[in-house]
């Protein structure tokens, strides 16, 4: 079981609230502040999604950057990996992760109506089924997706997903693109900035 190597960035800034996260059936930590200072909304249950990059089939490929949803907490759970959020706040992380990339079977950048990036990760039938189990015997959660050592996204959800498509908000159209290349090992190493 590997422990959680995170390296925080900028998009970290953004964890504070869910304004900037979205996955399917997500809602936002009771509490938690949107940058406007107001609760943050429960997001749609499908983003509307303006534009789509061709989907990147997943296949065995060392070039690859490794990808891994872990369940997330605001809260303190023994045993759980703290990671301080910039600037201010802390996400905890169950150490194994629930899916990783050979769970996936294709993953695609698309921007949302805005021009926000999203990052769709396309699930097979094993990959759905330790999600749906996970995410039903852990309600309320978050789900914090790790590209290679960075962390891009951690939204809340309210039930267990049960879609074999997430999308996840991971701030701009640059980061999504780059994001699925590298785990599709297409361009597999994002720049020295990270995402």
């Amino acid at each position: 079981m590997r422990k959680p190597n995170f390296r925080i960035n900028i998009w970290m800034k953004a964890l504070t609230g869910a304004a900037l996260m979205v996955l399917a059936g997500c809602q936002a930590v009771p509490g938690a502040k949107n940058a406007g200072n107001e609760t943050a909304a429960a997001a749609p249950e499908r983003p509307q999604m303006q534009t789509t990059h061709p989907r990147h089939v997943i296949t065995e490929n060392r070039q690859a950057l490794d990808l891994r949803l872990f369940l997330a907490d605001t809260q303190p759970r023994p045993g759980w990996t703290p990671v301080s959020l910039k600037p201010s706040g802390m996400l905890y992380v169950r150490p194994d992760e629930v899916i990783g990339r050979d769970d996936l079977i294709g993953i695609q950048a698309a921007t949302d109506q805005k021009g926000e990036g999203i990052l769709v990760l396309i699930l097979g039938d094993e990959g759905l089924r330790k999600l749906r189990a996970a995410t039903a015997a852990n309600p309320g959660l978050r789900l914090a997706l790790v590209v290679g050592h960075t962390m891009l996204a951690a939204p809340g959800y309210a039930a267990p997903i049960s879609q074999q498509q997430l999308a996840f908000g991971v701030g701009s159209a640059r980061n999504a693109e780059l994001a699925a290349r590298s785990v599709a090992g297409v361009d597999a190493a994002p720049p020295a900035g990270g995402f």
